[in-house]
């Protein structure tokens, strides 16, 4: 989808597409009625009506599938966010306990890179690209970690929880970073769109009346309806339903709390 949509404020944003959904429909009825030189006739009217019922459903399956699709992705992305904010402010305890002038360096080093991901990174995985410097950040964070020296019994006890909560972090950006590329595959949209056009091409074999239109234009309403979810739920991190930062930044909150918790 072009990335513009998504500056769209989302009653504009479905405004927009249902309203195009709806034009091109009754455009296409109008269009036939004009153009086709040949009467339908009852009984092929009949016929075209007996076969709508198997294409709609054939239609129907197709985009709840993606539907599913995309709701099931968004939600993954929001879980993964949430569990590696809480994964961040973990680690963060874990490096104030092991209280040594490494483990100092590493937490601020943690606090750097969770702030370049809310105030850097979020914007760039809009348009599903990455920070380069917030994995310079995470890079050097990995490595002071690997400068700790666990030399006390406690140390000792928290290094593997340190190290297993690092490269859990680890896993967890790397999840964010693939949700913010994901998106409904081009052929599945090919194929949802060109089965809606088989959809709306059979309803025009009804006589133009008044409640003929109605009813196409209903169609074609509730279509928009569910393209407009897909679209706007298709891109986790961009858009007026992009996953929020809300979860990071009570993660950085909570160090700054215990930072002046400890200083007092």
């Amino acid at each position: 989808m072009p990335m513009w949509l998504y500056d769209q404020p989302n009653w504009l944003l479905g405004l927009t597409i249902v309203g195009a959904t709806l034009g091109s429909c009754l455009a296409g009825y109008a269009l036939f009625h004009r153009v086709v030189a040949f009467d339908v006739t009852e009984a092929q009217q009949a016929l075209a009506l007996a076969v709508l019922p198997l294409v709609a459903t054939i239609h129907a399956l197709l985009t709840a599938f993606s539907a599913v699709a995309v709701w099931e992705s968004y939600s993954a992305a929001e879980a993964s966010v949430v569990e590696e904010a809480n994964l961040v402010g973990e680690l963060a305890r874990d490096l104030a306990v092991f209280d040594s002038g490494d483990s100092a360096r590493a937490r601020s080093l943690l606090y750097t890179y969770a702030r370049h991901v809310v105030d850097v990174e979020w914007r760039s995985m809009r348009s599903g690209e990455a920070s380069a410097a917030s994995w310079e950040d995470f890079d050097e964070l990995f490595r002071s970690v690997g400068a700790l020296q666990p030399d006390t019994p406690r140390r000792v006890a928290l290094m593997p929880e340190i190290w297993a909560r690092t490269n859990e972090l680890l896993k967890l950006r790397r999840e964010r970073l693939h949700a913010a590329n994901s998106e409904i595959p081009s052929t599945l949209w090919w194929v949802v769109l060109i089965e809606t056009v088989l959809t709306f091409a059979i309803t025009y074999v009804m006589p133009a009346t008044r409640f003929n239109v109605l009813i196409i234009s209903a169609l074609a309403a509730s279509m928009g309806l569910v393209f407009f979810f897909l679209i706007a739920m298709d891109r986790p991190f961009a858009g007026r339903e992009s996953i929020s930062t809300a979860p990071y930044i009570s993660a950085l909150d909570n160090m700054d709390r215990w930072d002046r918790a400890t200083a007092q």
